[in-house]
C-alpha cells in the first residue's frame, strides 16, 4: 500500500513538472523568442493601470498596485498621459506601499483624483529646457499613424537609405548634419526602426556633438524578411544584418560607433564575435544590453513570478531547448563583451526587471580596458537618461570625444 501510494506521488509529481515545463516553456517562447506574438498585456506591459489617489498644485500621489513594473516608482523625470490631460512628475517625495507622492513639474490639461493613467518614460527635453511628453494631445510624435521619424521627434532631417544582407534588403534612417560621424542605433526587443523612439530621441542629442544617426532595421523586424529559424536569435544571426548596415556607414564616414539598445545589445555583441574586421568602429554604446539572452528570461521571469523557485529556471531553459530546438549558448557573448579592446560606454539602471544589472556589473568588473560604466541607483529599464539628463548627455560627449 505505501509502495503504491509512493509511486502515485512520483507519478502526479512527474505531471506536474511536465505540465510546468510545457506551460513555462511556451512562456518562454511567445514571450522572448516568437516574432509573431502581440499580447504586450502578458508581457509585463501595464497600461491605464495607475490610479491617482491626491493631487495638489506641486504634487502627485499615485497607487501603482495594478502596474506589474513601470518608472513611476523609480528615480527620474517621467511623463504620466491621462483621459483629459498629461503631467510631468519629478523627484520622488515619498513612497508607503503601493502608493508614490512624486513631484509635479508641470500639468497640462486635467488630472484629478481617481484618474487611471498611465507612466512613460518617453520624455524629451526642448532648447528652452522644458519638456514634451511623446504620445501627449499636443505632441504625437508620429509623422503619421503608428510611424516615428527623426523629423517628427527631434526635427532632424533625414533620408532613408538601403543595405543588403544575406537575406534580403533592409531599410535605416540616416539623420543627415553632422561632419563628426555616425551613430548606428540597434534597437531592441520586438523594435521597429520606424517606431524606435528612443534612438531618435538621443539624435537629438548627438547632432550637437556632430554625430550623424543611423536608425536601422533588422531580420525579423515587422515587414521585414524572418531569420531562417523562424525565432529572435538575440544576436546570433541578426549580426549579418548590422555588418551590412556598418558597410553602409563607411560609405559616408570613416567614423563608426555602434549603440545596442536593451535586445540590441545581442547583434552588437555577437557582431564582436563574428566579424573579420573589428576596425570598422572607432566605439560601442550601449544601454542596458541583452548580453546573455537567459540571464535576461531569468530576471523578467523572476518579475513575472515572483513565487517560482529559483531552481526551476534551470528545468524550464533545457524544456524550452529540447521542445523549440533552441540552444540558449549561441545568445551568451558575455566574453566577447568582456574580451574587447573596443572602446565602450555602457549605461545600466539596477532597478532594470527586463536585463538584469548583474550582468553589466559582471561584464565592468572583468574588462580590463576602454571602458565606461554608468551604473544608476533606483533606475529601470532603458531610463538612464530620464534618471539625470545633464549626466547622460556630458558622459556621451565625453566618450564620443575621446574616439576623436
Amino acid at each position: 500500500m505505501v509502495k503504491k501510494l509512493g509511486y502515485s506521488l512520483i507519478f502526479i509529481l512527474l505531471l506536474v513538472l511536465g505540465g510546468a515545463g510545457w506551460y513555462f516553456s511556451g512562456v518562454i517562447y511567445n514571450g522572448g523568442l516568437n516574432p509573431e506574438f502581440t499580447d504586450s498585456s502578458s508581457i509585463g506591459t501595464a497600461e491605464d493601470r495607475v490610479i491617482v489617489t491626491n493631487i495638489t498644485a506641486n504634487s502627485i500621489q499615485l497607487n501603482v498596485e495594478e502596474e506589474l513594473w513601470g518608472p513611476l516608482l523609480e528615480r527620474g523625470i517621467y511623463g504620466i498621459i491621462g483621459q483629459n490631460g498629461d503631467a510631468l512628475v519629478g523627484n520622488i517625495l515619498s513612497t508607503s506601499g503601493t502608493v508614490v507622492q512624486r513631484e509635479l513639474l508641470e500639468l497640462n490639461g486635467t488630472i484629478v483624483e481617481g484618474d487611471r493613467i498611465r507612466g512613460t518614460s518617453l520624455v524629451i527635453r526642448e532648447e528652452n529646457n522644458g519638456y514634451k511628453i511623446l504620445g501627449t494631445s499636443g505632441w504625437s510624435g508620429q509623422a503619421e499613424e503608428g510611424v516615428y521619424t527623426p523629423k517628427s521627434v527631434s526635427n532632424l532631417d533625414y533620408e532613408t537609405i538601403f543595405y543588403k544582407s544575406d537575406l534580403g534588403e533592409f531599410p535605416a534612417y540616416l539623420t543627415k548634419e553632422g561632419d563628426t560621424g555616425i551613430v548606428i542605433f540597434v534597437h531592441g526587443y520586438r523594435g521597429d526602426y520606424s517606431r524606435e523612439v528612443f534612438a531618435k530621441m538621443r539624435a537629438g542629442d548627438l547632432v550637437n556633438m556632430g554625430y550623424r544617426s543611423m536608425i536601422i532595421s533588422y531580420r525579423n523586424d515587422r515587414g521585414l524578411p524572418k531569420d531562417p529559424s523562424g525565432i529572435y536569435q538575440y544576436g546570433a544571426t541578426e549580426w549579418r544584418d548590422l555588418d551590412a548596415a556598418i558597410n553602409k556607414a563607411l560609405e559616408f564616414s570613416d567614423n563608426i560607433v555602434l549603440w545596442g539598445t536593451s535586445g540590441g545589445g545581442g547583434p552588437v555583441s555577437s557582431w564582436l564575435v563574428n566579424t573579420d574586421d573589428k576596425n570598422k568602429i572607432k566605439g560601442i554604446i550601449y544601454e542596458a544590453p541583452v548580453i546573455n539572452f537567459w540571464e535576461s528570461v531569468e530576471v523578467n521571469g523572476a518579475a513575472r513570478f515572483p513565487w517560482l523557485p529559483s531552481q526551476l529556471f534551470s528545468y524550464f531553459k533545457i524544456f524550452t531547448e529540447v521542445r523549440y530546438g533552441v540552444d540558449f549558448s549561441e545568445m551568451d557573448f558575455t566574453d566577447a563583451v568582456i574580451n574587447s579592446t573596443i572602446p565602450t560606454l555602457l549605461f545600466h539602471g539596477d532597478d532594470d526587471e527586463w536585463v538584469p544589472v548583474s550582468m553589466s556589473d559582471l561584464i565592468a568588473s572583468e574588462r580590463k580596458e576602454n571602458f565606461t560604466y554608468i551604473r544608476y541607483e533606483n533606475v529601470g529599464h532603458v531610463t538612464s537618461w530620464n534618471a539625470d539628463p545633464d549626466n547622460y548627455v556630458y558622459q556621451l560627449e565625453l566618450f564620443l570625444n575621446s574616439l576623436n
